[in-house]
C-alpha cells in the first residue's frame, strides 16, 4: 500500500481552471550518507491515472494503489490526481474525455516542473563529496540536439482502465513541456508552474536538512534525526489573514487619538513598503516563468487494463472527433505534424508495458492479445505486453494483484536498467 502522501494540494486545469485533487509521494531514501554510489543517480518518476470515476474510480482505486505502491518501492516519486468529478477534484465527469485529457497534461506539466527542481539527498552526497561544501544545486538545464535517452529524468506515464485509455492519448511529452515553456502571466500554466516551485522548494529544504543531520551523526556529533516529511496540504495561495488591532477603548484624548493617527500612518506606510516588496517580488518570479527549458524526460507508457472499443467508445460517448484533435488547440505544434494518424505510435517509440487478464470483462482477451501483438510486432517497435491467466479487469481474483505488482516491478527495473 501506498505511505501518506508527502504533499496534497491541488491545481488548475489547462480545460477550464477547474480544481484537481493532486497527491504526491517520496521513496524512503535507502542511503543519504553518501555511501551510495551516486555516480549515474537520475530523479525518477511515475504518474498513475485512475479508472472511470462515475463508476467511483479515484486515485484511492485499489489497481492504482498496488501499481504505485510497487513504482514507488523501485526509487520513483509517484505522483497520483484526480480526474474532474472524482474524489475531491471539482466539476464533472465529460461526455467526451477531452477535458481529462487535459487534466492529464495539467498534472504531467505540473509533476515534470516539480521533478526537474527536486533535489534528493544522493544527489547532495555526490555534489559535496566533489566540492566539499554544500551549496545550492542548480537544475539540470536542456542542451541543444540532446537525446532522449539521455535525459537525466526517468518518467513513466501510466493509467489503470480508464485512466489508461487517456495515458494513450496524451500528446508527446516535449509538447506538454512546450505549453508551459513560455506562458503569459497570470495564466492557468504559470501558476501550476509555481505550484510546482512551492513544493520542489520546501521538499529541498527539508531533504537538506535531512542531509546535514545524518553528516552530523556520521561524524559521532549528538543530534536528532527528522523524521520522514508529514504530509502537508495547499489548496490555493496562502494568504495572509493578519489586520491591525483596532482599540476598543471609546474615551480617547486628543493625544492619544493623534498618536492613533501616527500610528496608522507609520502602519499604512510599512504596509505599502511590504505591498511593493511583494509585487516587485512577484514580478520577479513572473519574468522567470516567462521562458523555462526542461531536459526531454526518457517518457515511458504504462497501461493496466486497457480499454479498446467498444467500451472505450462508451466513456467518450461515442465521440467522433479522437481525443489527440485536442492537441491542435492546446499544442499549436502539433498543427506543423503531419504524422498523428497513428494513434498507437507513441506506444511503439517509447518503451512501453500494457498488462492485462486474460478474463477482462470489458474487452475479451482476443482483441487485447490481437492489439498487442500488432503493435509489438512493428519494426523497431518499443512495445511489450504480459496477459495474466485468471485475472479479470480489476484484479479481485487470487493471487491477480500480486502477479501485477511483480510484472510491473520487473519492468520497471529493466526499463531503469536499460
Amino acid at each position: 500500500m501506498l505511505p501518506s502522501p508527502t504533499f496534497c494540494f491541488t491545481i488548475p486545469s489547462l480545460h477550464d481552471g477547474t480544481p484537481l485533487d493532486c497527491r504526491v509521494y517520496h521513496p524512503t531514501s535507502s542511503k543519504g550518507n553518501g555511501e551510495r554510489d551516486t555516480a549515474s543517480w537520475r530523479i525518477k518518476g511515475a504518474i498513475i491515472a485512475h479508472p472511470y470515476a462515475p463508476l467511483g474510480g479515484c486515485c484511492d482505486d485499489p489497481v492504482v494503489d498496488c501499481v504505485a505502491a510497487e513504482v514507488l518501492q523501485k526509487g520513483c516519486v509517484i505522483g497520483t490526481f484526480n480526474f474532474r468529478g472524482a474524489g475531491n477534484s471539482k466539476g464533472r465527469t465529460s461526455w467526451t474525455a477531452k477535458a481529462e485529457l487535459a487534466d492529464y497534461c495539467s498534472f504531467a506539466g505540473f509533476f515534470i516542473h516539480y521533478l526537474h527542481q527536486i533535489e534528493s539527498s544522493e544527489l547532495y552526497a555526490k555534489h559535496y563529496s566533489s566540492r566539499g561544501t554544500l551549496s545550492p544545486i542548480q537544475p539540470s538545464k536542456n542542451s541543444p540536439g540532446q537525446k532522449e535517452e539521455d535525459s537525466p529524468m526517468f518518467l513513466i506515464l501510466g493509467g489503470y482502465s480508464y485512466g489508461s485509455m487517456i495515458t494513450s492519448q496524451l500528446p508527446r511529452t516535449d509538447e506538454i513541456l512546450e505549453r508551459f515553456s513560455s506562458v503569459a502571466k497570470q495564466s492557468t500554466e504559470a501558476e501550476i508552474r509555481t505550484r510546482a516551485s512551492q513544493l520542489s522548494s520546501r521538499w529541498n529544504r527539508e531533504e537538506r536538512a535531512r542531509f546535514e543531520v545524518r553528516r552530523a551523526r556520521a561524524g559521532r556529533t549528538r543530534s536528532s534525526l527528522p523524521g520522514s516529511p508529514q504530509s502537508v496540504v495547499l489548496c490555493g495561495d496562502d494568504t495572509d489573514t493578519t489586520r491591525p488591532r483596532l482599540s476598543r477603548d471609546s474615551r480617547r484624548s486628543l493625544d492619544s487619538v493623534r498618536r492613533s493617527i501616527d500610528f496608522s500612518r507609520r502602519s499604512l506606510n510599512s504596509r505599502r513598503q511590504a505591498k511593493d516588496k511583494l509585487t516587485t517580488d512577484d514580478a520577479s518570479i513572473e519574468e522567470k516563468l516567462e521562458d523555462i527549458h526542461i531536459p526531454l524526460p526518457k517518457t515511458h507508457y504504462l497501461l493496466v487494463s486497457p480499454l479498446l472499443p467498444p467500451i472505450s467508445m462508451f466513456v467518450t460517448f461515442f465521440s467522433d472527433v479522437g481525443l489527440r484533435q485536442l492537441a491542435l488547440s492546446f499544442f499549436p505544434s502539433r498543427r506543423k505534424n503531419t504524422n498523428d494518424s497513428a494513434d498507437d505510435m507513441q506506444l511503439v517509440e517509447h518503451p512501453t508495458l500494457a498488462i492485462f487478464g486474460d478474463n477482462d470483462m470489458f474487452t475479451s482477451h482476443r482483441k487485447l492479445k490481437c492489439w498487442a501483438d500488432d503493435l509489438s510486432r512493428m519494426p523497431t517497435s518499443k512495445f511489450s505486453y504480459k496477459d495474466v491467466q485468471g485475472a479479470g479487469h480489476f484484479w479481485h481474483e487470487k493471487g491477480a494483484s500480486k502477479q501485477l505488482s511483480s510484472a510491473v516491478g520487473a519492468w520497471v527495473l529493466d526499463c531503469l536498467d536499460s
